[in-house]
């Protein structure tokens, strides 16, 4: 991250979120300047990014895959309710925590809530970083989102909420099996239009499908000489008229037009056109930036005459390959671009009130950087620019604005990450409300105190909820039922931490009802009413093992060690066995909802199995019985959760 070239609080705040990936108190600047955040620093993370504002707030889509490693190394552990890879994601922020969930994975993941309900499409789990041709996320004018993507696999639609928790799951279409190349979106009134060429060869089609009655409905625009790095783009003019913009041999051309056929014109001759974005303005015209040999280029018009075309910047000598630009402009009129230049091998961006005259944006060194989208809030107070970091593999956004009072690179939680914020052991008996009052402590991203109360039947009573999590948002919702589904019956306010608030839980009927937090789904916690309990369930978190299990010794009958999950985590990070001896581990699920297991292995590399566990839903317990082992040292997980694990000792 040395290459940041920001004031020294700055460096320290992205260093904490980037690298240490656990909450961190927010660094603060002062003055107009560039802040860059790492969105999403798991595995490979960003190729692709489109971001757009809702509510002032930024939304990034990107794809995300799992990362190439040395022969010998694994992959990065993915945190309990990350979503699966490949996948389509979703990333947004508030007060400084950015929550990273999905449009669209695979296929459901057994008990776990993945961030804004995605959509389950068999084709996701096909994607590859070499198979992806593109992706857009656009916001409508009620900030409900839709996205367009491309693959080998053809072209599809999804639409879907900005809501971490929203009970209503995104849906996608497949607008057609053609692979599309470069696609883009544009909204209409709010019908989609969805642009892209259909090959690499010397001839392509360029297409336009929008919805149709029975189905999607697709046209040729034209035909023009492909190419592997051509994008389309999209926007809609003053007149309501969609106009598309591509490459057309050494040309950029654009069409105008609908169901009554599509008028083009060259919007400029010569070797152009490349990394092509698109951004209606305010007045009802339609800005262009794209890339030529040596420049990058803007375009003004409005689909139907001619365009006006000006010099964003001049390219790095070395700029052989052109890339991506991304455009915007605020109510104002004022835009701002960014692209790709090769020849740094970074991303660049500059602003511009009149279109014509371009002043750069100091971004730092962004060595690595590819792929720019960028977006702007209404009021051009704060200018979004995201992409891909091929480093790291990171997805990154800065926000360019008023400094002042902008929490810096805190990234969503991510308990499983090497040098995470550990929560302290969680409380192992229920905690029974007393005089009306029963706390409730978050901490390490888990709660700690109070994942299971015991409340009398038919009295209200005081949750007082301490979040002692600097920096990071959570709360408490309860719901009707043992487990966390359907909408919630009581959901406090969020509060960051450290702060406490005190949430007035209306009288409940005899029963057990679960409670977790909206921001971090998978931290959990129950009430028991009318009844005694013990244990409790508990929260996602790297949280640290408490405790030994015994171990059974002596020949002739099996002899039994217990092994508790809660919170997960298990309660021991030795399981201790006696040697040439078939024995029987209990393993105690206490985290409802959850499943959890044990495996034994060789070694920590997984490579040979000795012993594998059936998979149990907790709460619930089974016996597992062990084999007799050899004297030595071994390995055991859980292989839903590999950040569970320890050493088992057999003497």
């Amino acid at each position: 991250m040395s290459r940041w070239l920001l004031p020294l609080a700055l460096v320290l705040a992205v260093l904490a979120a980037a690298c240490a990936e656990a909450p961190v108190e927010p660094a603060f600047g002062s003055g107009e300047g560039f802040v860059p955040y790492v969105v999403d620093p798991l595995n490979d993370a960003g190729r692709h990014p489109s971001v757009t504002v809702v509510d002032g707030r930024p939304v990034v889509a990107y794809f995300s895959f799992e990362e190439e490693v040395e022969e010998g190394s694994f992959p990065q552990t993915r945190p309990i309710g990350s979503p699966s890879i490949p996948g389509v994601m979703l990333a947004t922020v508030r007060d400084g925590v950015w929550t990273r969930g999905a449009i669209a994975i695979e296929d459901q993941i057994a008990n776990v809530q993945v961030a804004f309900n995605p959509a389950f499409e068999a084709s996701v789990g096909k994607l590859t970083a070499d198979s992806v041709t593109g992706l857009q996320l656009v916001a409508d004018a009620d900030g409900g989102l839709h996205a367009a993507w491309g693959s080998g696999d053809g072209v599809f639609y999804a639409t879907g909420s900005t809501d971490p928790a929203s009970t209503t799951q995104w849906t996608v279409e497949k607008v057609t099996s053609t692979p599309g190349i470069g696609p883009s979106l544009a909204l209409d009134g709010g019908t989609p239009w969805i642009a892209y060429s259909t090959s690499t060869s010397t001839i392509a089609s360029v297409e336009i499908a929008t919805p149709g009655a029975g189905g999607w409905t697709i046209d040729e625009v034209d035909s023009a000489p492909g190419c592997d790095g051509c994008r389309t783009a999209l926007a809609v003019n003053g007149d309501g008229d969609v106009v598309v913009a591509y490459a057309d041999g050494p040309n950029v051309s654009a069409a105008v037009g609908g169901s009554q056929g599509w008028t083009t014109t060259t919007v400029e001759r010569g070797d152009t056109g490349f990394g092509l974005s698109a951004v209606a303005t305010a007045d009802g015209g339609v800005v262009l930036a794209y890339q030529t040999g040596s420049q990058v280029h803007a375009a003004t018009g409005d689909g139907r005459g001619a365009w006006r075309t000006s010099t964003i910047a001049d390219l790095g000598e070395g700029a052989e390959e052109p890339g991506a630009t991304g455009v915007a402009v605020d109510e104002g009129g004022e835009l701002v671009a960014a692209w790709y230049d090769a020849a740094v091998d970074g991303v660049a961006a500059a602003l511009s009130s009149d279109g014509q005259s371009f002043t750069p944006i100091d971004l730092g060194l962004t060595d690595g950087a590819t792929d720019p989208a960028v977006a702007t809030t209404p009021d051009g107070a704060s200018r979004f620019i995201a992409w891909y970091d091929s480093g790291p593999q990171d997805l990154v956004l800065g926000e360019y604005g008023q400094v002042d009072g902008l929490a810096i690179g805190i990234p969503s939680p991510t308990p499983t990450a090497p040098g995470g914020a550990a929560a302290p052991p969680p409380t192992q008996e229920c905690t029974p409300v007393q005089d009306g009052t029963v706390t409730v402590v978050a901490e390490g991203i888990a709660f700690t105190e109070g994942s299971c109360i015991e409340a009398p039947v038919g009295e209200p009573f005081t949750i007082v909820f301490d979040n002692r999590d600097a920096g990071v948002q959570h709360n408490v919702q309860v719901f009707g039922g043992p487990e966390v589904s359907g909408s919630p019956e009581f959901s406090g306010d969020l509060i960051t931490g450290p702060e406490q608030i005190e949430y007035e839980i209306p009288a409940l009927d005899e029963g057990e009802y679960a409670y977790n937090c909206l921001v971090h789904p998978d931290m959990v916690g129950r009430i028991v009413v009318g009844g005694g309990a013990t244990g409790g369930t508990g929260a996602t978190g790297a949280t640290g093992a408490t405790g030994a299990t015994g171990g059974g010794g002596g020949g002739g009958g099996a002899v039994t060690t217990t092994v508790v999950a809660q919170n997960i985590a298990f309660d021991t990070s030795t399981i201790t066995l006696a040697a040439d001896t078939e024995q029987v581990i209990t393993l105690d699920n206490r985290d409802a909802g959850v499943q959890h297991n044990i495996a034994i292995y060789t070694d920590a590399s997984m490579t040979e199995e000795l012993f594998n566990g059936e998979l149990i839903t907790g709460p619930t317990t089974v016996d597992y019985t062990i084999p007799p082992l050899p004297a030595g040292e071994y390995y055991f997980v859980c292989i839903v959760h590999p950040n569970m694990n320890g050493t088992v000792v057999v003497q």
